[in-house]
C-alpha cells in the first residue's frame, strides 16, 4: 500500500510472515530508479531488526497487532518512523543496544542480543515514544 506524502508507505500484521513479506516489498521499492543511490541495504537490516522485535515482544501472543512503517528519502537519508500498536517498550526506554561479549570460544558465543546494538549502530537520532492513543512510535534516520 502506498501513500503520496511518503515514499515508501507499508502496513502489515504483526505477524513473522507479514514481517518477511513487508521487508520483501520495501526490497521491490527500494530497486526503484529514484533510490538507486541510497543505501537500501542498511535501512533493510535496520528495519528488519526493529520489526522482528516489534513482533517477538510487543505484539507477543497478540492476533491484532498492527504495524505502519513510513519511509521518506531527504538529502541522502532515509527518515523512518514505525508505528505499531503494541505493548510499550519497558519502563517507556529503548533498550540500550549494548553488544554481547564475542570473544570467547566460539561454543559460547550468544546466539541473540545483537539487534538494538546493530539499529544504535546504523541507525542515527532514534526516538520512542508511547502514544496517548495506545500506539508506540520509533523515529530514526538512516544516512547514505
Amino acid at each position: 500500500m502506498t501513500n503520496s506524502q511518503s515514499d515508501i508507505h507499508i502496513e502489515l500484521a504483526g505477524t513473522p510472515q507479514e514481517v518477511r513479506n513487508a521487508l520483501e516489498t520495501l526490497r521491490q521499492k527500494l530497486t526503484a530508479e529514484e533510490f538507486a543511490a541510497c543505501n537500501a541495504g542498511v535501512l533493510e537490516l535496520v528495519l528488519a531488526e526493529v520489526l522482528n522485535n516489534v513482533v517477538e515482544h510487543a505484539l507477543a501472543g497478540r492476533e491484532d497487532g498492527q504495524i505502519v512503517i513510513t519511509c521518506n528519502y531527504v538529502e541522502q537519508c532515509w527518515n523512518v518512523e514505525v508505528r505499531d500498536n503494541g505493548a510499550a517498550m519497558p519502563d517507556g526506554q529503548l533498550p540500550a543496544g549494548v553488544m554481547p561479549e564475542v570473544d570467547g570460544a566460539m561454543e559460547e558465543l550468544p546466539e541473540g542480543g545483537f539487534g538494538w546494538g546493530l539499529v544504535r549502530t546504523l541507525a542515527e537520532d532514534i526516538d520512542y515514544k508511547r502514544r496517548a492513543s495506545g500506539h508506540n512510535a520509533l523515529r530514526f534516520r538512516v544516512p547514505d
